[in-house]
């Protein structure tokens, strides 16, 4: 196989494999821009390193692999929210046309580059690779360490959850004890005063009561029901698709525990 053939060949296989991480469920949690990013990075340093020649070829393989890592992943890795699955096709044809685009900007900036200025010297071909090296290797890596740093993240985030969870009931339990105003555990203010746990900021505690604050990718919210009746409850925001936590954490004013 030629150089350009195989140029060819690690452009394709290379932007399909670094959508998969963003795919799998669970998945970790980074932005996904950089995979477009990766698609023309790929695509031009392709094209650089053939020498300008052929450069469609390269952002035509960008753009496939691209199709075919999109398709694959849907395929192999079916989301587990069923409304999602039924608008994969759109995903695949949205995410395709935005890569191939991405990709030629950056194929006929190569191209123009490698044209006046050729890559006589060996540094300059070294950077090339070495820029083709660490797109190609992003999701063969990422896919590797996901499980491992999701449930880092996981252990993480439930022990955050259940400090907060028991430092709120607590502090519910004390304002109820404290022979207020009934309405009092729907009030953030008093409730901060006997909270104590991992902090919350000024705006959640004005709206943890009748409605849901987030921290550390949990959703914490206070239900208030009269004669001082309350549902406290903790859940991980997006369960499945990223992995923020597993325990969800559920009590009532009897402190017993409420969830389904």
């Amino acid at each position: 196989m030629t150089r350009n053939g195989i140029l060819l060949l690690l452009a394709f296989v290379g932007s399909a494999v670094c959508w998969w991480p963003a795919i799998i469920e669970p998945s970790l949690d980074f932005p996904r821009w950089i995979l477009f990013v990766l698609v023309a990075f790929i695509a031009g340093a392709s094209i650089l390193l053939c020498g300008g020649h052929g450069w469609l070829e390269f952002v035509a393989a960008a753009a496939a692999g691209s199709f075919a890592g999109l398709l694959s992943g849907f395929l192999l890795w079916p989301s587990s929210d069923g409304i999602v699955n039924s608008y994969a096709l759109v995903a695949v044809v949205i995410g395709t046309a935005t890569a191939a685009g991405a990709a030629l900007i950056c194929g006929l900036l190569a191209f123009l580059a490698r044209r006046r200025w050729p890559l006589s010297s060996g540094t300059a071909q070294c950077a090339a690779w070495v820029l083709l090296g660490i797109c190609l290797a992003f999701g063969p890596t990422l896919l590797a360490v996901t499980k491992p740093l999701v449930e880092r993240r996981v252990a993480h985030n439930e022990s955050s959850a259940a400090l907060r969870f028991a430092s709120l009931q607590k502090a519910l339990q004390q304002t109820r004890a404290d022979k207020g105003p009934v309405d009092s555990i729907c009030d953030g203010r008093s409730l901060q005063m006997h909270y104590s746990g991992p902090p919350f900021t000024s705006e959640d505690w004005s709206r943890i009561a009748g409605n849901f604050v987030e921290e550390d990718k949990y959703v914490y919210g206070i239900s208030c029901f009269p004669q001082g009746k309350y549902l406290l409850e903790a859940r991980p925001k997006m369960q499945k698709v990223y992995g923020y936590g597993n325990r969800i954490f559920c009590a009532d004013e009897s402190g017993e525990v409420a969830c389904d």
